[in-house]
């Protein structure tokens, strides 16, 4: 059942732009194309975060090479960047950040989209479970292990050479949908 919050923020109208800009400070920018047939549900959601701005001066506070980018802890609006980097934490993540989350959690929805390189995912506490929310990840490499435990949701379209160079505590400036 979805939460009271999101299922307000489902019905408002909004036009559906199947396109998001991330810039990203000293790296530059890249942009989304989300898979509105693969994962509607997701879609709307990371809609709705990126028309809240949630990812607006957020860091990036995982990455592991080969593996995936990681952000969606609006927590770490509050942390600098140059803190960020010399907190390592667990699994490619920062001390004290990946725990929270902003907005209601959404149901798991199957994708048909597989886990490749250049995709997006919502991050989930558990595999397969409802709890994603406003973290996602994009996949540095191919994760088809991930196929079916979690919701593949879009892809990068361009900007890829920006991806390559983020880093754990790298700065999101804004995200817009476009």
């Amino acid at each position: 059942m979805l939460s009271a919050c999101l299922a307000a923020a489902l019905l408002m109208p909004t036009q559906e732009l199947n396109h998001v800009e991330f810039i990203v400070d000293g790296r530059g920018s890249f942009t989304i194309e989300l898979d509105r047939q693969s994962a509607p549900l997701t879609c709307k959601h990371f809609q709705w975060l990126i028309e809240q701005k949630v990812y607006d001066g957020m860091l990036f506070h995982r990455k592991v090479n080969g593996f995936v980018l990681q952000t969606g802890d609006p927590t770490s609006k509050a942390v600098l960047p140059s803190e960020a980097r010399v907190k390592p934490g667990e699994h490619g993540g920062t001390e004290g950040l990946g725990e929270e989350a902003f907005g209601p959690t959404i149901p798991f929805e199957k994708s048909p989209l597989s886990h490749v390189k250049g995709t997006l995912g919502i991050a989930l506490e558990s595999p397969g479970d409802n709890s994603g929310s406003s973290h996602f990840f994009i996949n540095l490499a191919d994760n088809k292990r991930l196929d079916g435990k979690y919701v593949a949701f879009g892809k990068i379209s361009s900007g890829w050479d920006v991806i390559e160079k983020c880093q754990r505590g790298d700065l999101i400036r804004s995200a817009r949908m476009k």
